[in-house]
């Protein structure tokens, strides 16, 4: 059994309303780590963290469930949480244990009571967040309506990195808003790509949220923000990785875990901005 120092291993745990992707998320990371060579489904009763014959039964979880990955050589602890409130005790038992959390949300059904319980138990045990908006290739998805709902109830906290690319039905990629960078799906992976025509429109208020976010975490950065000078990219990073610390900036990433896009994007956030225990 391999060995990890304390500084290579993330505990967190995922979160969320009932139906919104959870155990389906856990189920693609796992897959993108190659501890799974067959993505299994909630709805199929053959998934890693959905095993107990309730479960299977019932086709939602009832019970915390673990499991574990590396990834870029750090090794990973997923607590896969309840989502329907009958089980709540399973909830709070995995945030005692975990130092960060992922907050997941169906893009179809934006943000919901269960969400908004997820975040108020992450404010409670002083853990970071993430933010997950799953389902974003469901062609009724509205990213920018879910992003402004989030905006609306958490403020300046709210930093949305990736804006997606849609082609048609489809989404084949993301812009990373921090580097205005487009990137393309590439099977498990992504790669550099053009960026689309006419998205800038689209991108800048999601650009200057993060601007906002970055601008809160010192005086020296609100003088900058306020005099109109961009931020640089280091200093975007540092005041991002010290914002998600200390809870003061939650990160919005999307994807869909059903149809493995944006996971592995998704895992080197993770990498980059949970702390380890």
């Amino acid at each position: 059994m391999k060995l990890y120092e304390t500084s290579n291993i993330k505990n967190f745990c995922l979160l969320g309303h009932g139906n919104s992707g959870k155990t389906s998320l856990a189920e693609a990371m796992l897959l993108t780590a190659g501890n799974i060579d067959r993505l299994g489904r909630t709805q199929d009763g053959n998934t890693v963290m959905d095993f107990d014959p309730e479960e299977i039964k019932r086709k939602f979880s009832i019970s915390t469930s673990l499991a574990a990955c590396e990834w870029n050589g750090v090794k990973f602890n997923i607590l896969d949480t309840p989502g329907y409130f009958d089980f709540v005790g399973e909830v709070q038992q995995a945030l005692r244990v975990s130092d960060a959390a992922i907050i997941v949300l169906s893009g179809k059904s934006g943000l919901t009571v269960g969400a908004e319980k997820a975040w108020k138990y992450c404010e409670e045990h002083n853990i970071p967040k993430m933010i997950f908006i799953n389902k974003v290739d469901d062609e009724r998805v509205n990213y920018s309506e879910v992003l402004q709902q989030l905006k609306d109830k958490y403020g300046k906290k709210i930093a949305p990195f990736q804006l997606p690319i849609r082609e048609g039905d489809k989404i084949t990629g993301f812009v990373n808003i921090v580097e205005k960078e487009a990137r393309k799906f590439d099977g498990n992976r992504t790669v550099t790509a053009e960026m689309p025509e006419g998205i800038e429109d689209e991108l800048e208020p999601l650009r200057e949220m993060i601007n906002e976010a970055v601008a809160e975490q010192s005086e020296e950065l609100m003088e900058k923000y306020f005099s109109g000078e961009e931020f640089t990219l280091p200093e975007m990073y540092s005041s991002l990785r010290e914002g998600v610390a200390l809870g003061d900036i939650v990160p919005v990433l999307c994807g869909s875990a059903l149809n493995k896009l944006g996971i592995s994007s998704l895992m080197n956030a993770i990498h980059a901005y949970f702390p380890a225990p």
